[in-house]
């Protein structure tokens, strides 16, 4: 199961403004694209041991010698430096092992005119809008996670994800340490007038004014910077205090590549569509119709004079994988090799129903579930969840029906659940009995359940949401999902 938080989050994130719906993720093994070469793998770190990334592989880093993190080469085991929801650049060798490892954020500056709660957010840094979302978005040294809206306002953040339609969707915030006095920014060189010049940043949208006179010298019209200094809300201007030539592109020239991300229609784009940073030409390529809007792994090669990937071959990773669960772990999970911590099987139990325990099982590589939060300091495996935890899972149905995990996050590991939600097929609708079961799970509904949008549309094999916020058996709204 390749669960992309960035995409299974902000899709789902931005279903709620009608841009595209939320589905899941299929079956598939990355490979190479050229068995002496190696490759270029674009995408988001969804967990470790060694650098487990979005579309569900493994790739070891024994003989990593390169390991760049925020423009300072790493001394030392480069996991150490890493966390989840990074978007990373690796290059591999023949065996598919990883040789260096690059990650740069996107925006690092002031979050403001923050909206939305527990997570969801929208909020804007430079003027970019940037969307998170809960569960997700990592968090990184919040005192809170995911922090509130008021702790998280006014902050300066480091933000690493995905552009999306000229939004950058947040796979990873950080808190900086530094005060609010250091920034960092991304663009294009425009007209330049004396000391002064333009910058287009990468939404297509937000044009920053930059003082350049404390720059030791100037970047010429159309290079592609960063810039690091302070911004000035008030002017719009950035006060450049070092700028370094950076390269626009994810891949090198004429490699062979796998990119993971969301497959756009991008008016921006020269060939009309793009996964996450790159544009893509997709023209002609039978496997990638149909697959607009969706979490994609894409397979071909890049031309940096051209700045296009050209697609040889697309693999839907968002297929199957769309129901949800937020419940109380029945029994300790279990886990029958230690040594593949990851791989094992828990019970999701709902308080004063009938039908449960609800049995998950998480799949070894290529099929590995994220679990979010995890890092080489703080690990996060089915060990970790205990008999009384609270926990959210993602998951999917396979062949053999059985319920497939593709993300997990711990919602409360220190006692019950204060709400239950199950997100899945409707097995049947019994008003006369006051009773709803979905997939096996048996809630009551009484003269307070409010339905979304009313009860004729409860028809058996619909999608449904059932939330119970007081986790005692009776939901308090039952929704029916629009992507049916």
């Amino acid at each position: 199961m390749k669960l992309s938080l960035i995409i299974r989050g902000s899709l789902c994130a931005l279903a709620i403004t009608g841009l595209v719906s939320c589905g899941g993720s299929g079956d598939s093994s990355s490979t190479t694209t050229d068995d002496t070469l190696g490759s270029t793998v674009v995408g988001t770190i969804s967990g470790f041991g060694s650098i487990i990334m979005d579309n569900g592989v493994e790739y070891e880093t024994d003989g990593l010698s390169s390991c760049e993190v925020d423009d300072l080469m790493v001394v030392g085991v480069c996991e150490d430096s890493l966390s989840t929801g990074m978007h990373v650049t690796l290059h591999t060798d023949a065996n598919g092992e990883v040789t260096s490892l690059k990650y740069d954020d996107e925006l690092e500056g002031v979050a403001s005119n923050i909206i939305g709660t527990g997570g969801n957010y929208t909020f804007e840094v430079f003027g970019v809008m940037v969307t998170t979302v809960n569960p997700g978005t990592q968090w990184d040294d919040f005192s809170t996670n995911p922090p509130t809206a008021a702790e998280l306002k006014d902050v300066n953040v480091e933000v690493s994800g995905e552009w999306l339609n000229g939004t950058l969707i947040a796979s990873y915030v950080e808190k900086q340490n530094d005060g609010d006095n250091e920034h960092e920014v991304k663009g294009t060189v425009g007209v330049i007038l004396g000391s002064d010049f333009s910058l287009a940043l990468k939404d297509g949208a937000t044009i920053i004014n930059v003082d350049g006179s404390a720059l030791s010298s100037l970047p010429a019209e159309g290079d592609f910077v960063e810039l690091k200094g302070a911004f000035d809300s008030g002017s719009n201007e950035f006060i450049a205090t070092d700028s370094e030539i950076e390269d626009d592109f994810d891949f090198d020239s004429d490699s062979e590549v796998e990119i993971t991300g969301t497959l756009v229609e991008d008016i921006e784009s020269s060939t009309g569509f793009s996964i996450g940073n790159t544009e893509v030409d997709i023209s002609g390529v039978s496997s990638c119709s149909g697959l607009t809007g969706l979490l994609v792994e894409a397979e071909g090669t890049f031309d940096v004079d051209t700045g296009v990937l050209e697609v040889k071959e697309c693999e839907n990773e968002d297929e199957d994988e769309d129901m949800e669960v937020k419940c109380m772990v029945s029994n300790n999970a279990i886990v029958p090799d230690s040594t593949k911590p990851k791989v094992g099987s828990l019970g999701c139990d709902f308080t004063d129903t009938t039908g449960g325990p609800l049995t998950i099982i998480f799949n070894d590589s290529p099929d590995i579930a994220m679990f979010s939060g995890d890092s080489t300091d703080i690990t996060f495996d089915l060990t970790n969840v205990l008999a009384g935890d609270c926990v959210e899972i993602k998951f999917s149905k396979n062949a053999n029906d059985d319920y497939i995990a593709g993300f997990i996050e711990h919602e409360d590991n220190s006692g019950d659940c204060e709400s239950y939600e199950l997100e899945g097929m409707l097995d049947s609708f019994n008003d006369s009995t006051n009773e709803i079961t979905v997939l096996g799970i048996t809630f009551n509904v009484d003269s307070v359940t409010v339905y979304n949008p009313d009860k004729a549309s409860l028809v058996d094999g619909v999608k449904v949401t059932v939330k119970d916020d007081n986790a005692d058996g009776i939901a308090e709204e039952i929704e029916i999902e629009n992507d049916q």
